[in-house]
C-alpha cells in the first residue's frame, strides 16, 4: 500500500488561444437564509418588548415561541427571495473569455518537495505553532 497519493498524468497539450465560457450569476442561499433568520429573531425580540407581559407566561417564554417562528419565517421568506432573484438574474448568461492554465507533472513534484522541506520535524513547535490550512477559494 502506497502512503503517497496518486497523481495525475501528464496533462493534454492545450491551446494557447483563449476559450470562451458561459457564466451566470446566481445568489448564495445559504447567506440569504441567514439574514433571513436574524431578520426573524430581531422581530421576534421588538415583538417581545412591543407588548405588556402576560401574566401566564414570562417574557422569557414568550420570545422563545416567537423566535421559533420569527426564524422560520424568516428563513422560509428569503429563501423564497432568493429562488425569485436565482430565477430573475440566472437567466442572463454572459460569455467570458477564459485562459486555459497548464499543470506540469514535474513543477507540482518541485512545488510538493519544497512544502514538504518546510515542514518541522519536532512535535513541541506543533504545539506552539498549529499547521495553516491553505485557503480555500
Amino acid at each position: 500500500m502506497n502512503s503517497e497519493p496518486e497523481r495525475p498524468a501528464a496533462p493534454e497539450r492545450f491551446s494557447e488561444e483563449p476559450t470562451t465560457v458561459q457564466v451566470r450569476r446566481s445568489p448564495r442561499y445559504a447567506n440569504f437564509m441567514l439574514l433571513g433568520a436574524l431578520l426573524g429573531a430581531i422581530v421576534a425580540f421588538v415583538l417581545t418588548l412591543a407588548f405588556p407581559e402576560n401574566p401566564d407566561f414570562g417574557r422569557l417564554q414568550v420570545f422563545g415561541f416567537l423566535l421559533l417562528i420569527g426564524v422560520a419565517v424568516g428563513v422560509a421568506l428569503f429563501g423564497l427571495l432568493a429562488i425569485l432573484l436565482e430565477r430573475l438574474v440566472g437567466r442572463k448568461v454572459h460569455s467570458v473569455r477564459a485562459d486555459r492554465v497548464e499543470v506540469h507533472a514535474a513543477r507540482a513534484e518541485e512545488i510538493d518537495a519544497r512544502t514538504d522541506a518546510e515542514v518541522p520535524v519536532s512535535d513541541a513547535s506543533t504545539e506552539q505553532h498549529p499547521p495553516q490550512l491553505p485557503p480555500t477559494t
